[in-house]
Parts: C-alpha cells; structure tokens; sequence
C-alpha cells in the first residue's frame, strides 16, 4: 500500500512538472537565454582589436529597447549603471556594457540578418513543444482533405519610407515630378486563426534589391522565396495559405502545390476575366452549387449566400484548375455587408464552405492584428530607429519583430504579465514598466512586475 501511494506521487508530480514545464521554458528569461545564445554566434564583422562593446551586448541592448519601447532606453541605462554599478540591462538581459545609441547602430549596421530571423522558428518550435501552438488550427471536418490545419496569411507592409535616407537594399520608386522614394518592405507568413484576435508570426521576407545586377525586387518574388523557406523550415506542418489577389496567379499557384502546401486565396473579376468567364457559363449550365447559412445572435444574426463552382481553369491555358467559392453576407435588413470570392485547392462541399469562408477572410488579421499593431501599437515600426549605409534598418526591424513575438508569448504564458495586463490599458502597462526600468534596480523580470502590482519593494 506505501509503494502504491508512492508510485501515485511520483505519478502526480511528474504531471505537475510536464505542466509546468512549457511555462518554464517561455518565460522571458528563456528567452533572453536563447537570444544571447543566438547572438553568442553571429558573425562579427569587426576586427577584434577595435572591439570596445561585445556584439553580444549590443544585440541584447538593441533587442531591450524594442521590447521596452524605449528610443532612449541606453541613455538612462547608462546613467544608472554610473551610479550604483550595475543597471536594468545587466539584471534583465545579461548586459554587462552598455553602448550609446550611435556606438550602437555603428556596430550593428553591417550584420548579416539571417542569424535574427531565424530566432523566429526557433520561437515558435518552444511554443509547438508547449502545446501552445494548437489554438491556431483549424479542422476542417469534411471532404477528402478533411484534417486540423494552420491558416498562414501571407502580406507585404512598408516599413521605411525616405526621400533622403537611401542604402543599396531600398526599394526605389520615382513619383511623376522625378522625385525618387527609398523604402523598405517585408513580406510577413503569420499564423491567425478565425474567430480569434490572437496572431503569430512566423516567418518574414524583406523585399530588397540584392541581386547585383540592379533589378527592382518585387513582393511577389519576396512571397516565392518565402514560400520555399517556410516548408523547408516546417516540413511536416499542415497549412492552408490565405492571401490577397496579388498571390492568386498560375506560377504562384503551381509553387503552393509543388511545396505541399494548400489554399484559400483572393480571386478578383478584374485580375481573372477568363477564369469568371468559365465561373459565370458553368452558372447558366445549372452547374453551380448554391447554399445558405446564418450565423449570430437574433438581433446580430447575418445571412450568408454562397457558389461554389469547380473545377474551373485559373488562366486561358488551363494548366491549373481550382474551386471557386463566392459568399454574399446580409444583415438583418438585407443590406449587403460584405462580398468576396477566392480560389482554393481544398475541396470544398455544403458542409466545409463556411469554415473555409472563414479562412479565407481571416487574412485580414496580418493588417489590423499585426501591422496595424506594429505601427500603431506603441513599436513604431514605421520610426526611423537608425538607416545606416548596409543592414542596420533590416536589423532593428527584426529586432522589433522577436520583441512583438515575445509579448505575445508572455500574453500567453506569463501569468503576473497576464495580472498586469487586466489592471491596466497595454499603454499604460508599458509606461509604467519604462518608468520602473528608467528609475528602479530590479533583480529580475517577475520583480518588476510584481512591483508593478504593488506585492514587492524594489531595491534600493
């Protein structure tokens, strides 16, 4: 009976540490320990006897500002390291010296960028390994592709914008009076789910000029090599590609099918008369399946319309052909609320077509629930952190990215992050935070938010 009751301990707090093991393992700590690693390892372009700040230390500072949103973060880092010997960014990120905001964008303008972007599957491998991944799939419960996939919206966003700032990877684009604009834009893969405001990126793209030979680059071609990436870095991942018009094309297509990848992406009447003109003769042929379903509340209800017509040639070549799906969504009133129509790979019957409808619009969370937020949400994406002559605009954006990233993950599993979060507006969360990294010595991330939650006095 003892050895029972011992085996059934053993057994309890097994559980109890597999639980609490992914918690463990996405904390900030975790983090910051897989980034110094990370930065241990890039290049450093210097030569060793002009090093007077560690590579190391000026990855970890740069990435401090963007998860504090702090444009003058070092400065005061700075000042109270002078004063008491040690300051936040040593506590916090394992900052031992700190450079100033020019010693900074001087070191980390010629780095090679592909060691930070690859912080980002090596993120959301932690957060797969903790279970956390699941809420972004979707099941699609019928047909023959019938499985739980991750919808993965794929965009381009702007994020630097100049007519006097240039570097040999802007993108240059002349306006009618000759005046030239220099700019540089991303292709984003973000996993977003329906029905849920949550988002992840998961891979990024820039769209630069760096083939040598002076050609424009384009985000179609940045969304190609991007595409080629995300399956050679997520093998077996199911995942359905949603996007706008711009990716429903032939080649493209033919690319999504060749790296296994299915999807729902927008098909306009403008960009594909020929593929409308077979939709519209099968639709006079009876040939079309027409159906009705409504979803809400009885005083929010909407009414949805649908066709689905398949299969229908993409192009006057006819070497692919796709399902195509069209919904109308009605208020109570009849007045029409939203019109769209898409292709997709998937076959889809009177049971899938409202999930599927729903993968498809879920594109839109990439603007409104990342880019919107990167720009609008305190990151200032679209602020001229540092241009510099080679990487250094590539860099603080990516440096930026695996900051949102972060917060996400501690939105997720972080629970006095979680606390603080329900005292208080994001804004003012944030602020708070600056002014205790600005002016309080903590020994550690949770001090600070549990000083942040008045449950801890800070050193003094």
């Amino acid at each position: 009976m003892k050895e029972t009751s011992q085996a059934l301990a053993r057994v309890f707090a097994l559980c109890y540490l597999s639980a609490m093991r992914p918690l463990e393992s996405l904390t900030l700590e975790a983090i910051v320990s897989l980034l110094s690693a990370t930065f241990h390892r890039v290049p450093d372009p210097r030569h060793p006897d002009r090093v007077s700040f560690l590579l190391h230390d000026t990855l970890l500072s740069g990435f401090a500002c963007m998860f504090f949103q702090h444009r003058s973060l070092l400065e005061f880092q700075r000042r109270m390291k002078e004063r008491r010997g040690r300051c936040n960014l040593e506590t916090l990120f394992g900052v031992r010296q700190v450079p100033s905001d020019s010693q900074m964008r001087q070191i980390l303008d010629p780095l090679a960028t592909e060691p930070l972007r690859q912080l980002l599957p090596l993120l959301f491998e932690k957060l797969r390994r903790a279970g956390w991944a699941k809420q972004f799939k979707t099941e699609l419960a019928t047909s023959q592709d019938q499985s739980d996939y991750y919808s993965v919206a794929l965009d381009g966003t702007q994020y630097f914008h100049s007519t006097q700032l240039e570097c040999p990877s802007c993108l240059i684009k002349r306006d009618v009076s000759g005046q030239a604009h220099y700019s540089h834009c991303v292709v984003a893969a973000t996993l977003v789910k329906a029905g849920s405001r949550k988002v992840l990126p998961l891979d990024v793209e820039q769209v630069q000029n760096s083939d040598g030979q002076g050609k424009q680059d384009c985000e179609l071609n940045a969304a190609k090599r991007l595409i080629k990436r995300l399956r050679g870095e997520h093998r077996q991942m199911p995942i359905i590609i949603t996007g706008d018009d711009l990716y429903s094309h032939e080649p493209f297509v033919e690319l999504l099918a060749s790296q296994r990848f299915h999807y729902v992406l927008v098909a306009k009447p403008e960009s594909h008369k020929e593929m409308f003109e077979w939709v519209e003769e099968i639709e006079r042929m009876g040939e079309s399946q027409r159906g009705q379903w409504q979803e809400g509340s009885a005083c929010k209800r909407r009414f949805y319309e649908y066709r689905i017509v398949k299969p229908v040639p993409l192009t006057a070549t006819r070497q692919v052909e796709v399902e195509f799906v069209e919904v109308w969504e009605r208020d109570r009133q009849g007045k029409l609320r939203y019109h769209n129509s898409w292709i997709t790979d998937l076959e889809v019957d009177n049971d899938n077509i409202a999930e599927i409808v729903r993968v498809g619009r879920s594109r839109w969370k990439i603007e409104n629930e990342q880019f919107n937020v990167q720009k609008n949400g305190g990151y200032e994406l679209e602020h001229n952190y540092g241009h510099g002559k080679e990487n250094l605009s590539q860099v603080f954006y990516l440096l930026n990215l695996v900051a949102y990233v972060t917060h996400i993950i501690l939105e997720m599993g972080d629970r006095l992050y979680q606390r603080s979060r329900q005292r208080a507006s994001l804004r003012e969360l944030w602020g708070d935070l600056r002014s205790l990294m600005k002016t309080r010595l903590v020994e550690s991330w949770q001090q600070m938010l549990r000083i942040n939650l008045d449950e801890e006095a800070a050193s003094p």
